[in-house]
């Protein structure tokens, strides 16, 4: 080999060997994820394809360790427990189990829409281009991530409900927007847990379950539990399931793995978007199979009566809610609305129950 040959070779035998050493120079971190939901759950594995992708994008620079199902903190202690640094990561719905410290948060009501996708994408362009939601995030030490809502609240229940006159003394499992709507229309709301609400069914606790979505239900087995099922008045979508990471932990984070995290959460809301229609499917599959529950549809007329009689009542609680903290709760809730109309027009959605009764026909 010539002299010129073998400087040549030398060289790049060391650049080859520094580039090595810049890359598993480079920092690691594993983060510790925390949740309520089960690893089962639809949401669960949304957040875990969302966490494969920021792993393989930065070549194994960032990790996960999960803790699923309330087993590290329940509901209530998600967010508190992030706030501190306890986790670095957690989903849950911080407007239904920390109502005082995310009051804006609150503002997926019912009736507003019953499109998944639609509401998807205008949370996310809500809170991106809404000051006083990052600052609510903010005040709490946590920066937000990822924003999927759950899909459209049905009512499961022993009772045959098609009219609201049926609801009078009916004790339901509810939280948030559609506990509200169902109080004002003369049922007790339970407010317990959704694994606990199942529990307290068996053993004739509550009458009937609902603020839980369609596909959910169907998938841990309601159908076999229960005498009816209905849409409840078209209620749609009830709560928005929220990604965040500790705020500090993410300010400490370089660009751009913080860039990484970003666009991987758009490319998560498409997952979302299919893996939940494709479940809603399943469970139709599932419904048109049970032996014992009755889907009962409810007419048009009587939807419209349940809207009237409970519209106020759910946005005047939420007004309530953000004036405590100086916010114009009538400006979010126009700005969050436009947005659903934006999407809804691109993204057409059928309820679960209506897919049920078209494939029954």
């Amino acid at each position: 080999m010539r002299p010129a040959s073998l400087l040549q070779s030398v060289l790049l035998a060391a650049g080859l060997s520094i580039a090595a050493f810049t890359v598993s120079a480079q920092p690691t971190m594993k983060l510790k994820v925390a949740s309520n939901y089960p690893a089962t759950s639809l949401f669960s594995k949304v957040q875990q394809h969302y966490f494969d992708e920021v792993t393989k994008r930065t070549n194994g620079r960032v990790t996960f360790e999960y803790y699923y199902g309330g087993v590290l903190l329940k509901a209530s202690d998600v967010y508190p427990g992030l706030s501190r640094g306890a986790v670095d990561i957690g989903f849950t719905v911080p407007a239904a189990f920390n109502p005082r410290e995310y009051p804006l948060a609150g503002v997926t009501l019912p009736f507003v829409t019953e499109n998944v996708q639609a509401a998807s994408y205008a949370f996310r362009d809500w809170y991106n281009n809404t000051p006083e939601v990052q600052k609510e995030f903010q005040r709490n030490n946590v920066h937000v991530l990822l924003t999927i809502p759950a899909a459209e609240n049905v009512l499961w229940s022993m009772k045959k409900v098609t009219t609201a006159a049926d609801l009078k003394g009916m004790r339901i499992r509810t939280l948030l927007g559609p506990a509200d709507a169902l109080v004002a229309l003369g049922a007790t709301a339970v407010t317990v847990p959704y694994t606990d609400a199942i529990d307290l069914l068996t053993r004739g606790g509550v009458d009937a379950i609902s603020t839980t979505p369609f596909e959910q239900g169907v998938k841990d087995g309601l159908p076999e539990m229960v005498n009816y099922l209905s849409p409840a008045a078209r209620m749609g979508i009830f709560a928005t399931v929220i990604t965040s990471i500790n705020l500090d932990k993410w300010k400490a984070m370089p660009k751009d793995l913080q860039e990484i995290f970003t666009s991987s959460a758009n490319n998560a809301l498409k997952f979302y978007a299919t893996e939940q229609g494709k479940e809603v499917d399943e469970s139709v599959d599932i419904l048109l199979k049970a032996k014992k529950v009755q889907v009962v549809p409810m007419d048009a007329a009587e939807e419209k009566r349940w809207r009237e009689a409970t519209n106020d009542v759910i946005i005047k609680k939420y007004n309530a809610q953000v004036a405590r903290v100086g916010a114009d709760g009538t400006a979010l809730l126009a700005s969050y609305t436009a947005l659903v109309r934006k999407y809804e027009k691109e993204y057409p959605y059928v309820t679960g129950i209506d897919r049920f009764v078209a494939r029954k026909k």
